[in-house]
């Protein structure tokens, strides 16, 4: 509505310059500065400053997908004196909003005369092309500014362009290469993953974030002295380690170096499912290639080459292949996410030289294939919008209560009105009726200002003049180890030009921390704008560039837990995601054991609130066990009422055509704006079909989707908590500290519990 208005306004400037005599005499328009936000207190740069920016460094091996944290490390050299400053870099968001991020002040970034300095922050990069801006600041002083630029190639002053939002990218750390095993998963694809090879640890974030946008992490520990300089607390393994137990994915390949990798107190030996017992020869690798479902033997009959390999005991999770009472695959859930260990070195021979051997490392990737048609989705794409779950989401959350949008028709209508009224009712009135040609220096701007206060009205009246904020938020809960994790998407409408600044408390229905706290700290949060994946208008690979109206920076605080001075339009919204984390008491008891292949057991609510909608998945089934009230048991048993989950979750069924038995699904609806019907897709992507049923990747924000957890030894418990029938947030959104969201917006809240399985048939240790 705001873009028509402007344009309706510069339709009227143009018909008063047309019909004055004299120029000079048209109103202004409010240019940049009244539509710019806060802007930070930025110093000259100092002439006598010598300090420069000599290197940049983005993502992984170069590559990182854009609308995530994404590592950045940036090269100083120093001049003729040592400075202390603050480093901070500024791109733009998916708005085309400049952002900024900058380094603490109490960690400032020192450079020595003569000397470099790295210094690493984390970015979230708005657009496929975009530009850095660099810059160093030392007691309110500009010491060193520079603009990096997205090229063809990676150098000193320029950096790759991002891959798209939907692009999976795969981070190899070692020797193992998975480039072919992935363009054999994905075959004739629309849409290709892409892997960054890691030669050694030394570009691993230290944040858990700066993994935002990978899909899985593959470490191969082969080569003697790689992990030579890490230890058990170093910040890139607690990274790792967090980013897989919220939700992330990993491939952990252990072979010859067994006894040092897995040996008691090794850096990454807590990704092990097991404890090493010994290293044995293994000859036979038959179990591996029927787990890779190949053909071609994985080693000469002939000749056969020995592999050396660990054999762990008090094994934990799913074990996937075994060589007679050998564990060689194991798959184990970890917090929210999951770890994969393979006892084999997959570079080395005999399975470096594996025909199959790109079968194995797909199947462990666990990549879903997809295929579809890519003049089918731009068609797609122009029609709604949005090409993935989290665009629909984010329109859905655009539809506010009591604001509503214009047809474009009755735009249309008005704009032929307003010319016939200026034009020929003009001329009419001045000619046939008033006989005075010369009042049109009355009349007309008359009806200028006449349709413009009009126009005006209409759209308050249409928009309201309140703040509106419409929420939806997942909330997921590891009953074993008592972790739980959030995340929130939410838009704001402004009815006025306003900076915003923006922050995220968690408050559900069950206190936080206790004995489980982590190391004593409270909640953490992430804040960010959630961009719009895809080539749409408004999408972060846009097909042209629109103009900046703002050149102010916002910014991020140094924790990255809030945003400051965020501008916002009038009548205009802007959409966010965020991400927090808290150790929480006991919510539910859990005693589950898998009896012929179903859970059986008890689970009851440690709560003070009820649990609507329950449903239990676990592995491909799901259990309606309805409503839970607070301190009530509900008895599982394995021959319990069961559905298949994707039934469940399609409306998959089965009928009678012409003495033949066919099946029918509900199709999906692409359409949908009610966030409660898309963030059930959301929880279980693929286990419903994917995209071969959505038509919709869930690729810009993966860690949602459950579906592999349901591979290892975990159910899943879905409901919902209300309070006097309406949900009520689990995390409040503020702003200046006070809670924005009124009673009339709109909150959709969905709770998650991974639960624990005793027994599994694979989980048994040898």
């Amino acid at each position: 509505m705001t873009r028509v208005l402007g344009c309706l306004l510069m339709l009227m400037l143009s018909a008063v310059a047309a019909r004055a005599s004299e120029p000079g005499g048209s109103p202004s328009v409010a240019g940049g500065q009244a539509l710019s936000g806060s802007n930070p207190a930025d110093a000259k740069t100092t002439d006598t400053a010598r300090t420069e920016f000599v290197g940049l460094r983005v993502g992984f091996a170069d590559r990182y997908k854009a609308g995530v944290w994404t590592p950045v490390e940036v090269t100083l050299r120093g001049g003729a004196q040592r400075q202390a400053g603050q480093v901070r870099l500024t791109v733009a968001d998916g708005d085309g909003v400049p952002s900024r991020v900058v380094t603490p002040p109490d960690e400032p970034c020192v450079v020595l005369p003569g000397r470099t300095a790295t210094q690493r922050l984390y970015v979230r990069f708005g657009r496929i092309h975009s530009t850095l801006t660099a810059e160093f600041v030392v007691e309110g002083r500009v010491a060193a500014r520079r603009e990096f630029e997205a090229g063809a190639e990676a150098g000193a002053v320029r950096f790759l362009p991002a891959m798209p939002a939907l692009q999976p990218l795969i981070v190899s750390v070692g020797e193992a290469e998975v480039d072919h095993s992935v363009a054999l998963r994905r075959g004739e694809s629309a849409r290709e993953d892409v892997t960054a090879h890691l030669p050694d640890c030394g570009q691993l974030p230290d944040r858990w974030y700066g993994y935002e946008g990978v899909e899985a992490v593959v470490l191969s520990t082969s080569r003697p002295g790689l992990w030579d300089d890490l230890t058990p607390t170093d910040d890139r393994v607690e990274a790792l380690d967090r980013w897989v137990r919220l939700g992330g994915r990993l491939v952990f390949c252990v072979g010859r170096s067994g006894e040092e990798m897995l040996a008691p107190g090794a850096p990454l030996a807590r990704f092990a499912p097991g404890t090493l017992a010994e290293m044995v020869s293994l000859r036979r690798l038959a179990a591996l290639e029927t787990y890779a479902g190949g053909t071609a033997p994985a080693a000469d009959p002939q000749r056969p080459e020995p592999l050396r390999v660990p054999r762990l005991v008090e094994v934990r999770g799913v074990v996937e292949a075994r060589e007679a009472d050998l564990p060689l695959v194991v798959r184990t859930a970890r917090g929210f996410g999951q770890v994969l260990f393979v006892a084999a070195d997959l570079d080395q021979p005999p399975l470096s030289r594996w025909k199959d051997r790109p079968r194995l490392l797909a199947k462990l990737l666990d990549l879903p294939a997809t295929r579809r048609d890519d003049q089918e989705q731009d068609f797609a794409v122009m029609r709604y919008g949005y090409d993935d779950l989290s665009g629909q989401l984010r329109g859905a959350l655009d539809q506010f209560e009591g604001v509503r949008v214009v047809p474009f028709g009755l735009v249309a209508a008005a704009i032929v009105v307003y010319i016939a009224m200026i034009g020929p009712g003009d001329y009419f009135l001045l000619k046939r009726v008033l006989r005075r040609m010369e009042l049109t220096w009355i009349t007309f701007p008359a009806a200028v200002v006449a349709v413009s206060l009009a126009a005006y009205a209409a759209a308050h009246w249409l928009k309201g003049d309140e703040l509106r904020m419409n929420q939806a938020e997942v909330v997921d809960v590891d009953v074993a180890t008592g972790r739980v994790r959030g995340t929130a998407w939410f838009n704001l409408f402004s009815p006025r030009v306003d900076a915003f600044d923006l922050a995220l408390a968690p408050r559900p229905p069950f206190d936080l921390g206790g004995a489980a706290a982590t190391e004593g700290r409270g909640p953490e949060s992430l804040m960010g704008w959630l961009g719009l994946p895809g080539r749409a208008l408004g999408g972060m690979n846009p097909r042209a560039q629109g103009p900046l109206l703002w050149t102010d920076a916002y910014s991020f605080t140094p924790g990255l837990s809030a945003m400051r001075d965020v501008p916002i339009q009038a009548w205009s919204t802007k959409s966010f995601t965020a991400r927090w984390q808290a150790a929480a008491p006991e919510t539910l008891a859990a005693d589950l054991a898998e009896v012929d292949d179903a859970p059986a057991g008890t689970i009851r609510n440690l709560l003070d609130v009820a649990l609507t909608d329950c449903l239990l998945a676990y592995r491909g089934w799901a259990y309606r066990l309805g409503e839970l009230a607070p301190g009530e048991t509900f008895l599982l048993t394995a021959h319990a009422p069961r559905s298949e989950l994707r039934t469940v979750l399609t409306g998959r069924r089965y009928v009678q055509e012409e003495k033949t038995l066919r099946q029918r699904i509900t199709p999906y609806d692409r359409a949908s704006v009610d966030p409660d019907y898309i963030l059930n897709i959301m929880l279980f992507h693929e286990a419903a079909g994917g995209s071969r049923y959505t038509d919709l990747s869930n690729a810009y924000q993966p860690f949602i989707d459950f579906s592999s957890l349901l591979k290892a030894d975990r159910a899943i418990l879905v409901g919902r908590i209300e309070h006097d029938g309406r949900a009520r947030p689990a995390a409040e959104i503020l702003r200046g500290g006070e809670p924005i969201a009124g009673p009339d917006d709109r909150t959709t809240s969905i709770y998650r519990f991974v639960l624990p399985v005793e027994g599994n048939g694979g989980s048994a240790g040898p």
